[in-house]
């Protein structure tokens, strides 16, 4: 991916992040007083899954593993002295993306850094942390259009320091994925054969929509 586009996908996504902040700022905590220590704890858990089950956006890296050998240049197919073909190609590749996932959070965690007094309002109860399960969409080599497209499950592990404005959450997801447009060698032709007689060396590779696995890891930040 060139830089002005990588540089493209950082902006809107921390756009994204900047944007949830400055509309938490704009919005500090509403009191909300219980009778009890335990109510008002309830009633934050219950606040805290309204904000964490929702869209998440951000960069995300992709590391691909395809089901068959991609080479990156005709070049990389030779015939050997016995006319049997070689290969140069590999089953992985990185890239860089973004992902679109919507969480469903549970093992969450709130906590009143207060007087036990104090602790009976919920506007002092803080996420510290919780978890996320989420189906995942991403979109990864845009030099050109979209190339790749991978569908998955992630799991995101949030965490929020005391007095943090906003969370931080590490997503590692595992999904399939399509790689668009891949140079592979021909229908037909395996490595370490001898390929047809007649056969041109120009036709020993074609192009193709490659599939596969990946891994993708992003990270967001702000419910």
């Amino acid at each position: 991916m060139n830089k002005a586009k990588l540089m493209l996908i950082l902006v809107l996504s921390m756009t994204v992040v900047f944007s949830v902040k400055a509309e938490n700022d704009a919005n500090p905590p509403i009191s909300d007083k219980k009778e009890t220590k335990e109510d008002a704890k309830n009633a934050a858990e219950e606040k805290s899954e309204k904000e964490l089950d929702q869209f998440g956006f951000g960069p995300a890296f992709f590391v691909i593993n395809y089901k068959e050998e991609v080479l990156s240049d005709s070049k990389d197919v030779v015939v050997r002295g016995d006319t049997s073909i070689s290969t140069k190609g590999t089953n992985y590749s990185t890239s860089m993306g973004v992902e679109l996932h919507y969480d469903f959070s549970f093992g969450r965690t709130v906590k009143c850094f207060n007087t036990e007094e104090k602790c009976k309002d919920v506007a002092n109860y803080e996420l510290t942390t919780a978890h996320r399960i989420s189906p995942f969409l991403g979109l990864y080599d845009l030099d050109n259009g979209i190339n790749g497209i991978a569908i998955g499950f992630v799991y995101g592990y949030t965490k929020k320091h005391k007095n943090d404005k906003n969370p931080v959450t590490l997503n590692t997801g595992i999904g399939w994925t399509v790689h668009k447009d891949r140079l592979v060698l021909a229908d037909g032709l395996n490595a370490g054969e001898i390929p047809p007689v007649g056969l041109n060396v120009e036709d020993y590779t074609e192009r193709k929509d490659v599939k596969g696995t990946t891994i993708m890891i992003s990270v967001n930040m702000g419910f």
